[in-house]
């Protein structure tokens, strides 16, 4: 492509940008189709047949996560290929809110290459590019959350500023040959960026991951100090190899058996029996109440909890039946589901975490199949059912 860049005719070459940039893009799908068939395999276990097997289901947590890469950066311009290119770094900083999105902060760059045809000149220039990005996971979103699979594919886009310093070989060059780059810029330069890219991780262990990135940065015309003819941006793409490492437990898994999934045939040991009642013979209830798409129990929650323990703790008859439930106004009904699991076991790991035993403790993932409350809002919600022998009748509280 460089090749017929240099050598076609004069009015060919204001279409060289456009031809390389369709090719990039061309590159960039067949890669996403590539992992898209690797991920089909690998997917293959789905999470309804993983819970034929397993009694536990594995739940998200939201964590940060440390990325630093290395490869080579090209810059569009008119010489070979491999006389644009060079080397470029990133460290990334990031947090995953859900098994969907997350956001990072990259910091990016080293330096840039270009050349002048006519009259011939190289010269070369560093910058560092700070960006903010929006993070999404491919795999987790067509396939859905599986902390055993290997491979990970991700997309982002975002945007930044690159500040630009020593340009010292195009100002000589402009001044020993004539050029006139037009762009020309002295000292520093600031540079807004919009950027874009596709990624995969194969993950090692738990906490570290290797992987390997491609994106383009979109820049002014001033980047590389020359005017485009029928091209007012300026491009630069990378592509990265790298190492993550996972700050904190990124997921978990629920110890409770929930309705409509078939249980394994090994059975568990015996244990103290839950004596289960009629849901109208229930002694009391406590409503935790959940934010949109979170299973985390928020600060204002924690009194009701800690009344509810000391009643537990007071009354070592009593048992509690745990019901999640989710909005069916937002959200697929498995995505709900998911979420039901997860408010009821973030509330039965709070009370075990506080000393009451596993076995007075039975956990239900509704879903958004039964909404209990007429405001859909109230429906993000762990219902706690206490029974208890001494109180068969029901109590305020």
């Amino acid at each position: 492509m460089s090749f017929f860049c240099i050598f076609a005719k004069k009015k060919a070459k204001p279409y060289c940008t456009n031809i390389i940039i369709n090719v990039m893009r061309k590159s960039l799908l067949s890669l996403l189709l590539l992992f898209s068939a690797i991920l089909s395999v690998s997917a293959q276990n789905s999470t309804a047949e993983r819970r034929l097997i397993y009694p536990s289901m594995p739940f998200f947590v939201p964590h940060w996560y440390v990325k630093a890469q290395g490869g080579a950066a090209y810059d569009i311009g008119e010489a070979k290929f491999s006389q644009l290119v060079s080397p470029a770094l990133q460290l990334s900083l990031g947090y995953k809110f859900n098994e969907f999105i997350g956001v990072r902060g990259s910091l990016s760059g080293l330096w840039a290459r270009n050349r002048y045809a006519y009259p011939e000149a190289k010269y070369s220039w560093n910058f560092i590019q700070p960006a903010v990005e929006a993070e999404f996971d491919l795999t987790n979103l067509f396939w859905g959350f599986d902390p055993e699979r290997k491979t990970s594919l991700y997309a982002f886009v975002g945007g930044g500023v690159a500040f630009s310093f020593n340009n010292d070989d195009a100002v000589e060059a402009d001044k020993r040959f004539g050029i006139d780059f037009q762009k020309l810029w002295k000292d520093t330069r600031w540079n807004p960026v919009v950027r874009a890219g596709l990624g995969v991780d194969y993950n090692i262990t738990d906490e570290i991951a290797i992987g390997a990135e491609v994106n383009a940065n979109m820049l002014p015309d001033h980047f590389n100090s020359k005017i485009g003819r029928h091209d007012n941006r300026d491009w630069h793409f990378n592509a990265l190899v790298g190492v993550k490492f996972t700050l904190g437990k990124s997921y978990g898994y629920t110890h409770a058996l929930y309705e409509d999934i078939v249980q394994p045939v090994t059975q568990p040991e015996p244990q103290p029996q839950f004596v289960d009642v009629p849901i109208e013979k229930i002694s009391f209830n406590v409503n935790i109440q959940f934010l949109i798409n979170q299973s985390v129990i928020r600060a204002n929650q924690i009194p009701k909890l800690q009344r509810l323990l000391t009643y537990l703790n007071e009354h070592p008859r009593a048992f509690i039946r745990l019901s999640g439930y989710a909005d069916k106004d937002t959200g697929t009904p498995e995505i709900n589901m998911r979420l039901s699991q997860e408010r009821a076991q973030v509330v039965s790991q709070y009370l075990m975490d506080a000393g009451i035993e596993e076995w007075r403790i039975r956990r239900f993932a509704k879903g958004d199949r039964v909404q209990p409350f007429d405001i859909p809002e109230d429906n993000r919600v762990c219902i706690c059912f206490v029974y208890d022998p001494d109180h068969p009748e029901p109590m305020p509280y």
